[in-house]
């Protein structure tokens, strides 16, 4: 198990955050495996509540969305049972989620441009990427990076492992932080 053995860290969710494409809800699901808790990815959670995301920003616009995804984090950071939770690339954006992230147990995973441009195809599940994929990517990781950074108590580095090495890193980290 994570942590150290005390209580506190025992109950704390684990967060992955981290731009688009970096992972969050394949290393998330395997991480939760691995350490027998459950794993909610909140962008899923939200299509279960809300429909399509690209939807959601077609018809009610990206603060609408952010609004929504604000609560929506806050519910699912707020469980009751400790859980690994990945949340959407954007979600840092919000003063509240990053206060609330101050309590839990937040691992950032980094990707490069390259791993960026395999991994985001042409965007259209994406509704921030827009017509240029890769350019909306470099500058939206440019201007959230900084906030990533500030919120995570683990910064995973990119890699090209497999997703078992990923979370024996994110294993290793968070027992070499608590």
């Amino acid at each position: 198990m994570v942590g150290t053995g005390r209580t506190q860290d025992l109950a704390r969710n684990i967060v992955l955050i981290g731009p688009m494409g970096s992972g969050k809800s394949t290393v998330g699901s395997a991480l939760a495996r691995r350490l027998g808790r459950p794993h909610v990815d909140t962008d899923h959670f939200f299509v279960a509540r809300h429909g399509s995301i690209a939807e959601y920003f077609t018809t009610h616009g990206e603060e609408a969305f952010r609004a929504e995804e604000e609560k929506v984090v806050a519910e699912l950071l707020d469980s009751p049972r400790p859980s690994v939770i990945s949340l959407g690339g954007g979600s840092i954006l919000s003063p509240r989620t990053r206060e609330t992230l101050s309590s839990q147990l937040v691992v950032m995973l980094d990707l490069t441009e390259q791993q960026a441009r395999q991994r985001l195809g042409d965007g259209s599940t994406r509704p921030v990427l827009g017509d240029d994929p890769v350019s909306s990517w470099l500058r939206i990781y440019a201007e959230r990076e900084a906030l990533y950074r500030e919120c995570a108590d683990v910064v995973v580095p990119p890699a090209e492992g497999t997703i078992d090495e990923r979370v024996d890193t994110i294993v290793s980290a968070l027992r070499a932080v608590h």
